[in-house]
């Protein structure tokens, strides 16, 4: 979502759910009432910091280029319902499916991933995807788009490397389902592989009402 949107979602998620005196006392209170603050600071400094770029620094819709790195719902990041609150979390009929990890993988290999995404009526979909070592979540290997996915797919770089539509891999594959491949080189790892994926499936209106977002998660041993 653009800046502006994003800080008045953030307000909204944080005065709709007041914090409350329970048996954790005031400090308790105060503590969730600051990091509600911050919060709102924070958007709304980034909001005030694209209005001051010009109109090319804010995307046309919802994170239409890829959301910001570290929200697959992996390892303790928050997941895209940071943002879009319209239910909870893997709200049915919805689903998102990652296939073509392998039960067994051999360092060097490439393996072709496939996330789909469906929600009936959804007008637009978007993801992010890591694949990490089970034991400390460092990098597992690495990601590229898939064949022919160069335009409607970004790899965010860093410590942790996530996989992100662009804005023109939000455009459908056929109605009610979106669809990216990746394709994920495994490491030379004696340990477990786990793939954490989140995506949207956004109605298009650059609000943070009306879109549901849904999480898979994937293990792949080394063979």
């Amino acid at each position: 979502m653009t800046a502006i949107r994003h800080t008045e979602a953030v307000v909204e998620r944080a005065l709709s759910d007041p914090p409350t005196r329970t048996r954790q006392g005031p400090r308790h209170v105060a503590s969730v009432y600051r990091r509600s603050v911050l919060a709102i600071a924070a958007s709304a400094f980034v909001a005030t910091v694209i209005i001051a770029a010009g109109p090319a620094a804010s995307p046309a819709s919802a994170y239409a280029d890829g959301a910001p790195p570290g929200f697959t719902g992996g390892f303790g990041e928050a997941a895209c319902d940071a943002c879009h609150f319209e239910a909870a979390v893997n709200t049915r009929p919805g689903q998102l499916m990652l296939t073509g990890v392998p039960e067994r993988f051999v360092a060097g290999e490439r393996y072709p991933l496939t996330i789909t995404l469906s929600r009936s009526g959804m007008a637009m979909g978007g993801f992010q995807l890591s694949a990490r070592i089970e034991t400390g979540g460092a990098q597992a290997g690495t990601l590229a788009p898939g064949p022919g996915e160069d335009k409607r797919i970004k790899i965010e770089p860093g410590a942790v490397q996530y996989a992100n539509q662009r804005q023109d891999g939000t455009a459908l594959a056929e109605p009610g389902i979106a669809k990216w491949t990746v394709v994920w080189t495994a490491p030379a790892t004696p340990g477990a592989v786990v793939f954490h994926a989140a995506a949207n499936a956004a109605d298009k209106d650059d609000a943070a009402r009306g879109d549901y977002i849904y999480t898979a998660t994937a293990t792949s041993r080394p063979q």
